[in-house]
């Protein structure tokens, strides 16, 4: 059997490193000699390993702060975070000594491995993009109102007027440029979206590419009795139940909560649904200066554990992502799986994940009145049906076990 060591910054906190321990945790299930290399371990899983230790903990930390000391001297309107992958942790270098056949590589910024470092590993690599870092420049998604760096190269002239400073995002390119020159990675992208954009990348665009799903345990992640799950979470019986979430989901505008706002306000007024739908929100506490949405609101902060997650995706009857720019998010995964319907706009991953009206509704990207109109359209089928629809969707995409299967084959190539 193949030995592979997957390789993320963390293994549980942040989307990344909760879909990279899901897929190495799917592997092991299948009988894949897999481990997972972290700088920062805070898991009970000998699985999991974190093979530089205090030592490398702390060189991350040092590398982290001086790469963003060096980041904020470029002035840029693009607000996603940027990583130089300048700073060596040390990592490689075990990486190559290690037993493994190959290198499954995910969110490796954070001073977790340079770029230096990934040019230097001599194993077949396989790197499954969670963003754009890997073909992009320093930046982890490229400026929604900008033009497309990564496919042009990073040409004079493409860079926004109103940047100033530096320009450290063409040059995180070009040392990536000479770097990985002649080097193979094999890509797996969680979406056919980023596929798309690997392949248009002048970085990636002969690089060997496959859009394959993030995994879920569907034994842990899967429908709780409703009434139930409200019961323990102090929620509302008779409310219909619109559930929004994300890290930083108030704030990063790329989450789209400003636009959800006045789509809350909108479904207010709806006569069929409006005044008996009351809003959700985790990932986030309640603001000193709670907007107006129309709507009841219950802030219920964050939640880190999987059996809370399934409770919360059980009680809600829709779960809205208005994000703007997304790959594939986990919570999709999650809140389908569990039986509850999304609404999105038709942005990024989200068709592969909303690809039916069993899965929910999807609107065009920032139409704020359609996204009213979705949230309303999924409300009123809500119900057994509905959800078990949504459940055997999930089902026949979203096994972690299915998933680890088509990795396997996908190594093999790799190593071959």
């Amino acid at each position: 059997m193949i030995r592979v060591v997957h390789v993320c910054s963390h293994a549980h906190e942040g989307g990344a490193a909760r879909a990279a321990y899901r897929i190495h945790l799917g592997q092991r299930k299948i009988g894949i000699d897999s481990r997972l290399a972290v700088i920062h371990k805070k898991l009970d899983d000998d699985s999991v390993v974190a093979p530089l230790g205090l030592a490398g903990r702390v060189r991350a930390v040092v590398g982290g702060k001086v790469e963003a000391a060096i980041l904020a001297r470029q002035r840029t309107a693009n607000p996603v975070f940027h990583s130089l992958g300048l700073m060596s942790s040390g990592l490689g270098g075990w990486l190559n000594k290690s037993g493994a056949d190959l290198v499954n590589l995910h969110w490796v910024a954070g001073a977790t491995l340079s770029i230096g470092e990934i040019a230097a590993i001599k194993k077949p690599i396989v790197w499954t993009m969670h963003d754009m870092w890997p073909f992009s420049g320093a930046e982890h998604y490229e400026n929604l109102a900008g033009a497309r760096r990564a496919n042009v190269g990073y040409a004079p002239g493409s860079r926004a007027a109103t940047d100033k400073g530096p320009d450290l995002d063409a040059w995180t390119f070009g040392r990536k440029l000479r770097a990985w020159r002649g080097k193979t990675f094999h890509l797996i992208t969680p979406s056919r979206w980023l596929a798309d954009r690997a392949k248009q990348s002048t970085l990636f665009s002969r690089m060997p590419c496959r859009a394959i799903s993030n995994g879920i345990d569907l034994g842990l992640y899967k429908p709780l009795d409703r009434r139930e799950a409200r019961r323990a979470l102090n929620l509302p019986q008779d409310k219909l139940l619109v559930l929004f979430g994300a890290m930083s989901s108030t704030t990063d505008h790329r989450k789209g909560f400003h636009l959800l706002v006045p789509a809350l306000q909108a479904l207010s007024r709806d006569p069929a649904s409006g005044s008996r739908t009351e809003l959700m929100v985790f990932g986030a506490r309640a603001p000193k200066q709670p907007a107006d949405l129309g709507l009841p609101v219950h802030y219920l902060g964050q939640f880190g554990d999987d059996l809370s997650l399934v409770l919360l995706y059980s009680a809600a009857d829709v779960f809205v992502a208005p994000s703007l720019q997304d790959n594939l998010p986990n919570t999709l995964v999650e809140s389908l799986s569990c039986g509850t319907p999304c609404v999105a706009f038709d942005i990024g991953g989200m068709p592969d994940l909303v690809c039916d009206q069993a899965c929910g509704q999807l609107a065009p990207a920032g139409d704020i009145e359609a996204l009213a109109k979705a949230i309303a359209t999924v409300l009123a089928r809500t119900g057994e049906q509905a959800r078990a629809d949504c459940r055997r969707s999930a089902e026949g995409r979203f096994a972690d076990t299915d998933v680890a299967a088509q990795y396997l084959e996908y190594y093999r190539e790799a190593c071959r």
